[in-house]
């Protein structure tokens, strides 16, 4: 049934009696479509990365096995530490969760650049980084810094979508629980806001945003 609603969501007309007969074929295009759509979304991911995480070696290291290992702490250090999720801490000293700018960067140019396949054209885009968009770019992170904390270098092709899925559970669990907080809730609801705001720049949207598309993904903080 999954497979009927994404076909549908593509406005493919799913003929009577066709999904029995072809379910197979169906299955397999939707299997590669997320294939692409990770294998993009890693492609955009790992350009950031190296910058926006300073995973370079330092200079004092001088061999090839002491680079690999300078590179493996700083990624370790990064994921013991969900340092690799927080940006700086707000006016009141609080910690900023989900807001570190590889998140940021990543977000802006895989799901707001000028491609034909970048989701801004969609109404919930239009108006917020959707939470599960948020998670998803956070486990590919999560998945890449795990490859060099492993390997000492960028080893991208390896990581498998096994690896992302896991990572994306545990990470949408971690917002619902900053969704909960009174203050870092709304915080969380207000930047991403800020993000989609600074991704729709320049673009001309078709429809106009409706606050009922917001309310089907906002949480109640009362």
């Amino acid at each position: 049934m999954e497979v009927i609603a994404h076909f549908e969501a593509q406005g493919w007309e799913v003929e009577a009696g066709y999904y029995p007969t072809h379910k197979l074929d169906m299955c397999r295009l939707l299997f590669n479509d997320i294939l692409t759509f990770h294998s993009d979304l890693k492609k955009v991911a790992i350009k950031s990365l190296r910058a926006d995480y300073d995973l370079y070696p330092p200079t004092t290291a001088k061999t090839e096995e002491q680079r690999i290992a300078a590179v493996k702490k700083k990624a370790d250090d990064l994921l013991n530490t969900a340092r690799y999720l927080h940006g700086e801490p707000d006016g009141q000293g609080r910690a900023s969760n989900f807001a570190h700018r590889a998140l940021k960067n990543i977000c802006l140019a895989f799901y707001y650049s000028n491609s034909s396949k970048c989701l801004r054209q969609f109404t919930e885009f239009q108006e917020y980084v959707p939470y599960r968009a948020l998670a998803l770019v956070a486990a590919m992170v999560h998945a890449l810094l795990s490859s060099f904390r492993k390997h000492g270098i960028d080893n991208s092709a390896q990581v498998n979508s096994q690896d992302i899925d896991e990572a994306y559970t545990a990470l949408n669990e971690m917002i619902l629980d900053v969704l909960d907080h009174p203050h870092h809730g709304p915080k969380l609801n207000a930047m991403l806001t800020d993000w989609a705001q600074s991704g729709m720049t320049g673009y001309v949207t078709k429809h106009k945003p409706t606050e009922r598309t917001r309310n089907e993904f906002a949480p109640i903080l009362d």
